[in-house]
């Protein structure tokens, strides 16, 4: 797996050929973070083309931690799943977080494959049209 050279400064920048899926899941009780926002949110940019993440956003983590999630998300192909990248967060990222962003992250990966059913039904159908004319 190679990690693309992306670079934070380029995050404006929405490709073509990409989606953005988002994920959440609820905050522990025993941090302020949960009575005031409730949720964390991982949001995933990926290309299309080869299903690799280009771009990640996550809410709520101290500078740090967004820094170890963007650098294990960034470049990595999700089309087979998200359990390497899952064993590298369990492996690198200790806080109380933990487990409410690997639930987000699971979150955004049930919507990536969802998104990936609806746009290979379209093509289908798209397809289907275009051989009946």
């Amino acid at each position: 797996m190679q990690k693309n050279q992306r670079t934070k400064g380029e995050k404006g920048k929405l490709r073509p050929e990409t989606i953005i899926v988002a994920g959440s899941a609820k905050l522990p009780e025993n941090i302020t973070a949960k009575h005031v926002f409730g949720y964390v949110a991982i949001e995933l940019e990926i290309d299309l083309a080869d299903c690799t993440v280009v771009d990640v956003s996550c809410t709520l983590l101290p500078s740090l931690g967004e820094k170890i999630i963007y650098k294990t998300l960034l470049g990595s192909e999700v089309r087979e799943g998200i359990e390497e990248t899952i064993q590298q967060l369990e492996r690198r990222f200790f806080s109380v977080t933990k487990r409410a962003v690997i639930a987000a992250l699971e979150d955004a990966y049930k919507w990536y494959k969802k998104a990936i059913i609806k746009r290979n039904s379209n093509l289908l159908s798209e397809t289907a049209l275009s051989t009946d004319v």
